[in-house]
């Protein structure tokens, strides 16, 4: 990363953050290479145009265009194809568009009130028109190079803009990277798109530095990881890898918050209230033992690498005295386990009131949780996918329908929200897998429930792609929507990321359906007026269970022994044989038998589920310690 000698020229450099990235957050991908690149010797701005277009349309329009395709799944690509006439011009008709996806005006209808021919006039002339004004409105002749960053839905927004620029300053170098980039898909961009002069694949820590560098002497040396347009090597491979993310710059978000000082806040954010991207950790320690069948993130880089738990430290308090919020989301797909003892620890002793997330693994257990409370984390993205420990299996995720629900448990107690689906259409999975979790549901309705129930869909990367014949895989082909966003002589099998697919081994429709009704009733419970609880008070001698999930309270008294042993299940699951012996140790003279048919009462009557001869306890405890 640090540079022997000073490039020989200093450039000035814009780094561009394009709709429809979120508008209440800054880009941690610009902000850091921002820092990474003055860190080098030049000049670098960030421009916030994905504010300027959410300050035209209104923030209700913006955020619901993004709604739409959240809700939609990632295969409609909603705000890929709005931008798609600026970049490519006339390729389908969108009459045909909206019969591919007629959930798109539907659900326009439904959040706007109005006619889904409202969203063809954004396309023809409200986008176009407002790139223009992006072309006019910055003084782009004042840059030496300019960088697009694109990830999810910013790559229309990207190719268009970028195309503008270079029509109207032709000697102005491009540079496109980002995850939309990564792994041959940004050579296939680049090798039939004229105006990208760069692509980087894979990490710009090191690369983008040694590409400004050429650039300013005017060399023309190979860069890993970097495509040159016109170039004879047409496979650059990956960009190298940071390894020491302690060496790494921390991110600037300046820039965001002075684009956002031009415009009026409501406009912009709605009600919405700015978090910070910070990021601690790249790759996933769990993904690079046991890669999960179905995900498609982190092939290029899935060996693990975190700051020490003081590096992040230091990194959080740094961006909450630097910016005015409380709010900060990792962007780590998954918690090092090491921060427990270091970064969460040292959180929890400072006591600060934070609004921390971070993407966890569904294994934590109860002192885990409650530290992590105390270290401010109140949102977590365990990756339940599923109640079903066979479906869990096919996935890959190293866990079971106990683990998960033990999580949903201990985080409602502490007062942890937890974002989750449950995933389906997994090859190998049965109707049996998702009978057995409709019918858990309702034994839940006290806990957290899943947003939604969805298909998996073939992500690029994923073991489902890389090798789908040994799932039973077949006829592998790009997303439809791909025809709708991009033209023919884009090679759409190099540059797709979702893909449409046959299996035949996976449970039917009405399988799914069900669980999908069980969700349905479960979010209902969840957001009435008198939400459902289980929980039990701890008095000597005796343990009361209160129960209202059916809408009818419920009182049970478990005396002497039968207290202590449902309380032994509660941390976490045990077996009848530890339980048993639990109870001997404290003086009570009972078989195993006379336990092990107690803990299955508890489980007919709900209050308890179990698998595999572990029981793990429903009810939550009164006393909050």
């Amino acid at each position: 990363m640090e540079h022997i000698l000073p490039p020989r020229r200093r450039l000035r450099m814009a780094l561009v953050n394009m709709p429809w990235s979120w508008t209440y957050m800054p880009s941690v991908q610009c902000g850091l290479l921002q820092s990474i690149v003055r860190k080098s010797g030049h000049d670098c701005d960030v421009l916030y145009l994905n504010l300027d277009l959410a300050a035209w349309l209104g923030d209700e329009t913006y955020h619901q265009i993004v709604t739409i395709d959240d809700q939609a799944g990632h295969f409609c690509q909603l705000g890929e194809w709005l931008f798609s006439y600026a970049a490519f011009g006339d390729l389908r008709p969108e009459a045909e568009y909206f019969a591919e996806y007629p959930e798109v005006p539907e659900s326009w209808s439904t959040l706007r009130h109005e006619a889904p021919e409202r969203l063809i006039t954004y396309r023809r002339d409200t986008l176009p028109a407002w790139l223009e004004s992006c072309v006019q409105n910055v003084d782009w002749s004042s840059y030496d190079v300019v960088g697009f960053s694109s990830t999810f839905l910013q790559n229309n927004a990207s190719l268009a803009l970028g195309r503008l620029l270079k029509t109207r300053f032709p000697d102005l170098p491009l540079i496109f990277g980002g995850a939309n980039f990564d792994g041959g898909m940004g050579v296939a961009y680049a090798e039939k798109l004229w105006w990208l002069d760069y692509v980087v694949s894979g990490e710009g820590d090191i690369a983008l530095p040694t590409l400004l560098d050429q650039l300013a002497a005017g060399t023309h040396e190979p860069i890993s990881g970097v495509y040159r347009q016109g170039a004879e090597d047409s496979d650059p491979g990956e960009a190298p890898r940071t390894r020491d993310l302690d060496g790494l710059p921390m991110p600037d978000y300046h820039d965001y918050f002075a684009w956002l000082a031009r415009y009026d806040t409501a406009q912009v954010l709605g009600g919405q209230s700015i978090r910070l991207h910070a990021e601690f950790s790249r790759g996933c320690w769990w993904g690079a033992k046991h890669h999960c069948t179905f995900c498609g993130l982190n092939k290029l880089g899935m060996a693990y690498r975190s700051k020490s738990g003081q590096r992040a430290v230091a990194e959080l308090e740094h961006l909450l005295r630097t910016y005015a919020t409380d709010r900060v989301d990792a962007t780590d797909n998954i918690l090092d386990m090491k921060y427990l003892n270091s970064f969460c620890a040292e959180l929890a002793e400072r006591r600060w009131d934070l609004d921390l997330f971070f993407e966890v693994k569904a294994n934590l257990t109860r002192d885990q949780l409650a530290l992590m409370r105390r270290a401010g984390i109140r949102r977590i993205q365990p990756g339940i996918e599923s109640l079903s420990t066979p479906v869990l299996g096919l996935m890959r995720k190293g866990s079971t329908k106990l683990i998960n629900i033990r999580l949903l448990k201990w985080a409602l107690h502490y007062g942890i929200a937890v974002q989750w689906h449950v995933l389906c259409g997994f090859p190998g999975e049965s109707d049996a897998d998702y009978a057995e979790q409709a019918e858990l549901a309702p034994l839940l309705h006290h806990m957290q429930p899943p947003r939604t129930q969805h298909g998996i869909w073939l992500e690029r990367f994923s073991p489902y792609f890389t090798d789908p014949s040994s799932f039973g895989i077949s006829d592998v082909r790009p997303q439809p929507s791909y025809a709708h966003v991009y033209p023919p002589e884009l090679d759409h099998p190099r540059i797709a990321y979702y893909f449409d697919y046959e299996v035949a081994d996976t449970a039917t429709p009405e399988a799914h359906a069900l669980m999908s009704t069980a969700i349905t009733e479960w979010q209902r419970a969840w957001t009435g007026g008198d939400r459902p609880v289980l929980f039990y008070q701890r008095l000597p001698g005796r343990l009361s269970i209160i129960d209202t999930r059916s809408g009818r309270p419920r009182k049970a008294v478990l005396e002497g022994w039968q207290g202590d042993a449902y309380e032994a299940c509660g941390d976490t699951m045990r077996s009848s044989k530890g339980v048993h012996q639990q109870l001997l140790d404290r003086g009570c003279d009972l078989s195993l038998e006379v336990v092990t048919e107690f803990l299955d009462d508890c489980c007919r009557s709900g209050v308890m589920v179990s698998e595999d001869d572990k029981y793990l306890s429903l009810a939550l405890p009164q006393n909050p310690g």
